[in-house]
């Protein structure tokens, strides 16, 4: 073949390539990670509780047209979840959010979700999901990092007094007008050494009641009851080592959705030449959840798996969710092809708690 001509056939194929495909079949693997991931932000900004899931891979999936036509398409997505080290009230994206390590006592666990994209891919309705999610056995975590804190009970009365005594310091040191009160125990630890340490993690919510209050006051002081009331995450540690005390702290205050709004109108509408001396309304209901989060013990034994079914199960019924929508019989469930793998997190460790744990490797809604 003459120089020229190799170089015609090389032109030839470069257009070929460089062309866009005439065929407008989406592509499976990318709708289905889309979906997945639209699906998730819905999922976390539908809780009120707990902390942000990051998407570690989409298991299996099932789609079908929408019963509207032109409304989109229906998912029914299966997918492995982490949790990670932001709290929901941050309302952050998942995206953004680092996953925890090893010594951190990951959380993981599987979101089944029902879900509707339009075809603009605008438009996301998260129709319900069900969560189950738990921590990684402790004897695993001890054979890699004997000396990582290890988790404990939240309601201990050690780890009680860690938060109490952090949120103290808090209070003295934050220079916020308002004194913080204690909401929720999140996360807790021990470890040991030259001393035991506690450490935990909480949430917390602004009162009524000025930071200046007498610290003997401060168990009468109400919650701040309005829609631009403050909470925050905090993570404190007491110790007591050597005949020493040690007590740390660290809190994240969260600006309230309310207050957000208010900066934007008043941007917009420019100086209004008023003080913010308006009263604060009731906050609104809650909304009712559109899914369930539920945390499993952590799981004691390995457990050899079952090998895979020859064909896929069938879709499972949302009947009993109550759904504003009529559910729609879709195809049995997918198994995605490898190359449809969307796992943010590459350790080893994580993949072994998810390879390991029968209950998230059945593929089907239990």
């Amino acid at each position: 073949m003459s120089a020229f001509l190799r170089l015609a056939c090389m032109c030839a194929l470069a257009c070929v390539r460089g062309a866009p495909a005439v065929s407008d079949a989406p592509d499976p693997c990318v709708d289905a990670v889309g979906a997945a991931e639209k699906a998730l932000t819905k999922i976390n900004q539908d809780r009120q509780q707990g902390y942000i899931f990051s998407l570690h891979h989409l298991s299996n999936y099932n789609q079908a047209p929408h019963p509207k036509g032109s409304a989109g398409v229906i998912y029914f997505l299966v997918m492995d979840v982490l949790e990670t080290k932001c709290h929901v009230l941050s309302r952050e994206d998942w995206q953004s959010c680092e996953v925890r390590q090893t010594h951190e006592t990951p959380v993981y666990g599987q979101c089944k979700a029902f879900v509707s994209i339009s075809q603009e891919q605008k438009d996301v309705r998260l129709y319900s999901y069900r969560c189950r999610m738990r921590p990684a056995p402790a004897s695993k975590i001890g054979r890699l990092c004997p000396d990582c804190p290890s988790r404990i009970d939240m309601d201990s009365e050690e780890v009680l007094k860690a938060a109490k005594l952090s949120l103290e310091k808090y209070n003295m040191e934050s220079g916020q007008p308002n004194y913080f009160a204690l909401l929720n125990i999140t996360r807790a630890s021990a470890q040991g050494g030259f001393g035991m340490f506690y450490f935990a993690e909480f949430t917390i919510q602004e009162t009524v009641c000025a930071n200046s209050t007498d610290i003997s006051q401060a168990p009468n002081c109400t919650l701040m009851d309005c829609e631009f009331a403050h909470k925050g995450l905090c993570k404190g540690s007491h110790s007591v080592a050597r005949g020493r005390e040690y007590i740390t702290v660290s809190c994240k205050i969260f600006e309230p959705e309310a207050a957000e709004k208010e900066k934007e109108r008043h941007l917009l509408g420019g100086e209004h030449g008023h003080g913010h001396n308006h009263s604060h309304t009731p906050p609104a209901p809650p909304k009712r959840p559109l899914g369930t989060v539920v945390y499993l013990p952590a799981r004691q034994q390995q457990a050899s798996l079952p090998p895979l079914p020859d064909s896929p199960p069938p879709f499972p019924s949302f009947t009993e969710e109550g759904l504003e929508e009529p559910p729609v019989t879709l195809l049995p469930l997918r198994f995605p092809p490898k190359e449809c793998s969307v796992a943010h997190s590459h350790s080893t460790f994580i993949q072994e708690l998810f390879d390991e744990d029968l209950d998230f490797n059945q593929h089907i809604l239990n």
